[in-house]
């Protein structure tokens, strides 16, 4: 038994500035927010032009990661030691207190932009979690509710499509006609029937099974398609948790129906 649905539309890539418009940022933005207080610099403290060249490193990081804030936290130092220490415009510095004060502004540049993004990875680990949840509820929902095998099944396909970034996946009652790398919670394992020196069929070279348990029972499984060159290895662990989440939650609603 096969069904199939069209594929679902993929989400686009969100979140953060482009990438051209971080490196400008970082490159660019230091230096001219430096250059505008040339005017002032003897009417504002040293201290008071660092502090603000650390806002825009904090801003530098926040487009662009780690890697920008630290370009941007290197330009503010030499920004700050060119146009605000004496001599000017020269890359010397004659008092330690404005070495002190450029080597700080380094430090705690790159300290932010760590900051900055170790709070973005955050963020996202916590969306795709609880994305990961809501997809799993979603089932449970639907299965509590009486819905069909087949609606349940073309529900979890479209899920799984999504969370594994795939190009198709069929879902196949057993008897199963053929052995494939098999998904679990650790990657991959790869069935007797298919060792080292096994050839491989070029048209299922890009598929993996996700099996369906119930009650110790395999009840089905998906047959997976990856998308190009992709081997089913570089799953994050909480999509593949989260895949054999709903696999199971579909294998206890399927169990039930066919009872």
């Amino acid at each position: 038994m096969t069904l199939a649905d069209p594929p679902p539309s993929r989400p686009r890539p969100g979140g953060g500035a482009p990438p051209a418009i971080a490196w400008l940022s970082a490159l660019v933005l230091p230096l001219a927010v430096a250059a505008a207080f040339i005017p002032l610099r003897d009417h504002v403290a040293a201290a008071d032009i660092a502090l603000l060249l650390a806002v825009v490193i904090l801003v530098a990081a926040t487009l662009g990661g780690r890697v920008t804030g630290a370009v941007a936290a290197v330009e503010a130092a030499f920004a700050f030691d060119l146009f605000f220490t004496r001599p000017y415009y020269s890359l010397r510095i004659n008092r330690a207190e404005d070495i002190e004060t450029a080597v700080l502004m380094l430090i705690v540049g790159v300290a932010i932009g760590e900051i900055v993004t170790r709070g973005k990875r955050d963020r996202v680990a916590a969306h795709v979690s609880r994305s990961n949840l809501e997809r799993v509820s979603r089932i449970t929902e639907l299965a509590a509710g009486g819905e069909p095998p087949g609606r349940l099944i073309r529900v979890t396909r479209r899920e799984l499509m999504t969370l594994l970034d795939l190009n198709d996946a069929e879902f196949e009652r057993p008897p199963f006609f053929d052995a494939l790398p098999r998904l679990n919670h650790s990657g991959l394992s790869i069935p007797p029937t298919l060792g080292a020196d096994a050839p491989i069929d070029a048209k299922r070279s890009t598929k993996i099974e996700l099996p369906v348990w119930a009650e110790g029972l395999e009840v089905g499984r998906f047959v997976l398609t990856l998308a190009d060159e992709a081997t089913g290895l570089e799953f994050p662990p909480e999509a593949r948790t989260s895949a054999l989440a709903l696999a199971d939650h579909l294998g206890v609603a399927l169990l039930a129906h066919d009872r």
